[in-house]
């Protein structure tokens, strides 16, 4: 019983980490900080077994006994608020472009309860923890409130991803995923001009999806004639990853196609070795002359396959083959760009023309009304 009780907060544990850098609903307060680094709460991630997660950023990076590099951390802590203790659990540390470098597991965690320092970020994160959870009591599988606890506002909630100006009056590619039950959207050509978006296609099956604005660009992105991809080729990555966490400005990665099929040999995807982080989905993936070859899809599930491996996979990403996008745009009968140039280009060069033709794009979610909630409720 205790091993089935155990293996389930592992579990939920192992969920939440996974989920909280990419769900809409994590609510992050800051803590007490220092010079070296600023700290947040998520009091989302709090719950009746007494788990919380902390992050801190660091104003300089800084480095592992393995010589590896990292600026931000999130790390796992248990507590038992009737004595005041903590105990850390896990740590992920996470480099440049917000990339996962290490994970730092301690299993004897039950035994290493300690009282935080005081005036640490760690106490002050303890103290809301333990706010929240004495608005709860134990009743076994359900759980009660001792006290009322005021709802949240309904606000709006954005979520956020990146496009390609595949024409230059207007027409953005990206993923499906990106724009998904989305109310509105929103294109943001810069720091001084944001426009409204409308869908004009979708595709769940192959996860690309077709915006339209109402504005001009000077370039669109140029797809490969041949655009399947070739085994080794160097490629190059830009998007918006993480723009919470890091800035709205474009991050640019680069790497090689390490296969041109997808995870269980999916023709439609072929796997690339250059760091994506959330918000990088929708992106362009560019070949050395400069030309897209694919739009960035998805990454492999680290910390799952950690779990079941006990090694921790890097750089194992996905994207779209630039053939199966051309397929898609040409059956909506989008003009786009077609290009055979070959001449490798230098790595500042692509940066300068993908930046012009890659967006950020925004999905709004508008707060259900009353009435709405009270239908969605009453529904069988």
């Amino acid at each position: 019983m205790q091993r089935s009780e155990r293996n389930m907060r592992y579990l939920w544990f192992l969920a939440l980490m996974v989920l909280t850098p990419t769900l809409l609903g994590a609510d992050w307060k800051p803590l007490p900080s220092t010079a070296i680094y600023q700290s947040q709460v998520d009091l989302d991630s709090i719950g009746m077994y007494g788990i919380f997660l902390l992050n801190r950023a660091y104003v300089n990076p800084q480095k592992l006994a393995s010589g590896k590099a990292y600026s931000t951390t999130r790390s796992q802590y248990y507590v038992l608020c009737n004595e005041e203790k903590v105990s850390l659990e896990m740590t992920q540390y996470f480099g440049e472009g917000g990339k996962l470098t290490h994970i730092d597991f301690r299993r004897d965690w039950k035994s290493k309860f300690a009282a935080p320092e005081k005036g640490s970020d760690v106490a002050a994160a303890m103290k809301q923890a333990c706010d929240y959870i004495a608005g709860y009591t134990d009743g076994g599988a359900a759980v009660a409130l001792k006290k009322a606890v005021p709802a949240k506002p309904a606000v709006r909630t954005i979520s956020t991803g990146s496009g390609i100006v595949i024409t230059p009056n207007g027409l953005i590619l990206t993923n499906e995923h990106v724009v998904r039950q989305c109310d509105s959207f929103q294109i943001v050509l810069d720091s001084n001009r944001t426009v409204k978006a409308t869908l004009r296609n979708a595709d769940p099956a192959l996860d690309l999806a077709l915006l339209a604005v109402e504005a001009s660009f000077p370039l669109a992105a140029p797809l490969r004639q041949d655009a399947a991809p070739k085994l080794g080729e160097p490629v190059a990555v830009i998007g918006y990853p993480l723009v919470n966490v890091l800035s709205a400005q474009p991050n640019i990665s680069f790497g090689h196609v390490n296969s041109t099929v997808g995870v269980s040999g999916n023709p439609a995807h072929m796997q690339i070795d250059v760091p994506i982080q959330r918000g990088n989905s929708g992106g362009p993936v560019f070949d050395a002359a400069g030309n897209v070859i694919g739009i960035v899809v998805s990454k492999l599930d680290a910390l799952k396959l950690a779990k079941s491996t006990g090694d921790l996979p890097q750089n194992i990403n996905f994207a779209i083959r630039g053939d199966i996008v051309r397929s898609f745009l040409a059956a909506q009968y989008v003009d786009f760009t077609s290009s055979s140039a070959s001449s490798k280009l230098e790595n500042t060069e692509i940066a300068n023309r993908g930046t012009v033709v890659t967006v950020l794009v925004r999905c709004i979610r508008e707060p259900a009304s009353p009435a709405q909630t009270s239908a969605t409720a009453a529904s069988p």
